[in-house]
């Protein structure tokens, strides 16, 4: 990210934004709040135990959402658990999907704030759905609403995730459970009310929506299927032997020098394959071979003055490898 980002911010309303929608300045501040996390430069303290008198320096983190994977993932494991501990009710919940078709998906990107919109109207058509099954006009349900932005190519792809409770409580405490539900009526619902929120919001008028309601294939889609109990975990918490946690974790690591690469296969198209053979080195790296493609006895890793697609240097036993010490995957 550091070679390009200033690059990418110069070309970007040129090549990218049609498609990405405008640059936001909060991405320019993520990004270097990103590249100086965890580097001491940028700040750091100072931890020292008053018992052994041993000290060391902790780096500052950038605490980012989503553009730092070690902060996401942390932040990610401290929410889930206040859900868990805190906020869930000990009642079965079920997860609902929800998205939209592509001709909505171009709006979110020029207005974030229709994101919030769309989560909004979601929550209310769940809501208003198990309120009419049941027949409890004042039944209330819980929600929590996550929003996802991407696909699985990174792709711009908003939709929805709501962790919802499956049923909802009456005024006296008491648990009513979600009847058996259709959910093409249920998807049906939410296509109506969002495209009432758009005609709302002069984003196109009652006319195009009425156009959108005849399309066969709406693009809208509700997904209810995947169900959690309520004696199961209900945000993905488990308590186990950590003798055993700690053997089913450890099974996973890859004998030294085996890497896992994608090639095809006559059926299923994607295989796996351990130890794929290495790449020679460029004539231009030190202590080249042409010769071998493999590395002779003793041969080690090459160091980081190799290319990216470098696969082996042949070196002396004794000659230090460098900053890379393990087989890169392949590329």
């Amino acid at each position: 990210m550091s070679d390009h980002l200033q690059r990418l911010q110069t070309v970007y309303d040129e090549r990218f934004a049609r498609e990405y929608g405008p640059w936001r300045p909060v991405v320019a501040q993520v990004a270097d709040k990103f590249l100086a996390c965890g580097v001491l430069d940028h700040g750091f303290a100072r931890i020292r135990c008053e018992a052994c008198t041993h000290a060391y320096l902790l780096a500052f983190s950038c605490t980012c959402r989503d553009c730092c994977p070690s902060c996401h993932a942390k932040r990610l494991a401290i929410w889930t658990q206040w859900l868990d501990t805190t906020l869930l009710a000990p009642v079965p919940h079920r997860q609902v999907v929800l998205t939209i078709p592509k001709r909505l998906r171009a709006y979110c990107l020029y207005r974030r704030r229709l994101l919030g919109e769309i989560a909004r109207v979601a929550a209310r058509t769940v809501t208003a759905a198990m309120r009419t099954l049941t027949g409890e006009r004042d039944l209330a349900v819980g929600i929590v609403a996550c929003l996802q932005t991407h696909g699985s190519r990174a792709n711009w792809h908003p939709h929805l995730h709501l962790l919802v409770t499956d049923g909802g409580f009456r005024l006296d405490g008491t648990f009513v459970s979600w009847p058996a539900h259709d959910t093409a009526r249920l998807t049906e619902a939410f296509r109506r009310a969002v495209l009432r929120l758009f005609v709302r919001l002069e984003l196109f008028d009652e006319e195009q929506a009425a156009g959108m309601l005849t399309w066969p294939h709406s693009g809208f889609h509700v997904h209810t299927a995947v169900w959690v109990p309520s004696e199961g975990p209900t945000a993905g918490t488990e308590t186990a032997d950590p003798l055993e946690f700690l053997a089913r974790v450890l099974v996973h690591i890859p004998d030294k020098g085996h890497v896992t690469a994608g090639m095809p296969t006559a059926r299923a198209g994607c295989g796996v394959r351990a130890s794929p053979p290495p790449l020679r080195c460029p004539p231009s790296s030190p202590r080249h071979d042409s010769r071998r493609p493999r590395p002779a006895a003793g041969g080690r890793p090459c160091s980081s003055r190799c290319s990216r697609s470098t696969r082996w240097c042949v070196r002396p036993a004794m000659a230090p490898c460098g900053s890379s010490r393990s087989l890169p995957s392949r590329r």
